[in-house]
């Protein structure tokens, strides 16, 4: 006799192509960016912008971690509380070399715009200018991704804060030429700035500082303890 063959029937639901789930992560990243840059930008101007960078970029820095960590971050409520619990020890640390940042970057648009006639002078302040400038991009990454860091001590905090950089050198310096680029572009499309700047910015930082510091502070505090 014919035995008659029943259809099979998926006993689940069927998995969805990889470019459909790696589109989808996508965009929620991408809403997840833009919500962290409208939050840092209305805490910046809430501090006045001088006093509200630092604690704001700390508040998105602790936001793109907790997603990092697969939990459903409430954008607003986490950095507000990060903010308020930041803004005078942030501000303390991070404002001298938000100064030197600054700095650096007005002494280099003077070298690129030949505001300096002599180019022997111009080139030696240019590099100058890099180097500082870099370093301390990478001091304030590291304060503000690195909730351990900025709760030492003022000068614990300040020495921790300059010799990352020079300890993580294979990380600072993608971190300084993307962000570079990412300023660059930016410049040249300023609705992008608005909409993902910081929020982009942060999370390059986040990305290659964040759990690299963790883990180097957790070794040394591990070397620290077994040696006692």
């Amino acid at each position: 006799m014919n035995e008659t063959r029943v259809p099979d029937v998926p006993t689940g639901p069927e998995r969805a192509p990889a470019w459909v789930t790696g589109l989808s992560e996508l965009i929620d990243r991408l809403h997840l960016v833009i919500r962290i840059n409208a939050v840092w930008w209305m805490l910046s101007l809430l501090g006045l912008v001088v006093a509200g960078v630092g604690p704001a970029s700390c508040a998105a820095a602790e936001a793109f971690i907790a997603a990092r960590h697969g939990e459903r971050v409430r954008v607003l409520p986490l950095m507000w509380a990060t903010y308020q619990d930041a803004f005078g020890p942030a501000n303390l640390r991070m404002l001298p070399l938000l100064v030197v940042q600054a700095g650096s970057l007005s002494m280099l648009w003077m070298t690129a715009t030949g505001a300096l006639e002599d180019p022997v002078p111009a080139a030696v302040l240019g590099s100058l200018a890099a180097v500082s400038g870099g370093w301390a991009t990478s001091s304030l990454a590291a304060i503000a991704t690195s909730p351990r860091v900025r709760r030492q001590e003022l000068l614990v905090t300040w020495r921790l804060a300059l010799l990352l950089p020079g300890v993580l050198l294979l990380r600072a310096i993608p971190l300084v030429v993307l962000l570079g680029v990412w300023l660059l572009l930016c410049s040249l499309a300023w609705p992008m700035a608005l909409l993902l700047g910081a929020g982009v910015a942060i999370n390059i930082a986040v990305a290659l500082f964040a759990y690299r510091i963790r883990a180097l502070l957790e070794d040394l505090h591990a070397r620290q303890g077994a040696a006692v």
